[in-house]
């Protein structure tokens, strides 16, 4: 299955052979470099701690405990409320979700160039709110938020990170 379950389904006595997809998502050591892409994959950052990059990323720690998930964000009172049992947004199980991983493989920060550089992965979870003036306005989203991602990640990043918007 996804993040390296290697659970056969299969009912009979032998001993069942992963399939294709299997073999190339199992979990690998964590100093080991993705063949194809030539970087490691255990350690994701997400920039932005709101209403995508939260939810997200919690699932995907929940789903995959050998990767470490770090949410990071300069909102320091976000950031304490994702380390309470007061949540600063609601999703049905959400809770149950981060209080299971927290602490393990689930992590809050401020420290925004550590996140970056202990990173492997980096999902950009800022908001576009729609523009409110110039060409677009009232129709376009507005990416400042992106592109001071894109320049914080540039300024601090110390090796090859894969980056993926997701906002």
């Amino acid at each position: 299955g996804l993040c390296g379950s290697s659970r056969s389904r299969s009912r009979s006595s032998r001993t069942a052979r992963p399939t294709p997809i299997q073999s190339r998502i199992s979990p690998m050591s964590a100093d080991a470099v993705h063949p194809v892409l030539g970087v490691r994959l255990h350690k994701i950052c997400c920039i932005g701690a709101g209403y995508v990059g939260g939810p997200t990323m919690a699932t995907i720690a929940k789903k995959c405990p050998h990767i470490v998930v770090t949410i990071v964000d300069l909102n320091e009172a976000r950031i304490q409320a994702w380390n309470s049992d007061s949540l600063p947004i609601y999703e049905p199980g959400l809770v149950d979700v981060v209080k299971e991983c927290r602490g393990k493989n689930l992590f809050f920060s401020t420290d925004v160039k550590k996140g970056i550089q202990e990173a492997d992965v980096i999902f950009a979870s800022v908001n576009t709110p729609t523009k409110t003036m110039g060409v677009g306005a009232g129709r376009a989203a507005d990416l400042r938020f992106i592109e001071s991602v894109g320049r914080t990640v540039a300024q601090h990043a110390n090796g090859n990170k894969i980056i993926i918007e997701k906002s």
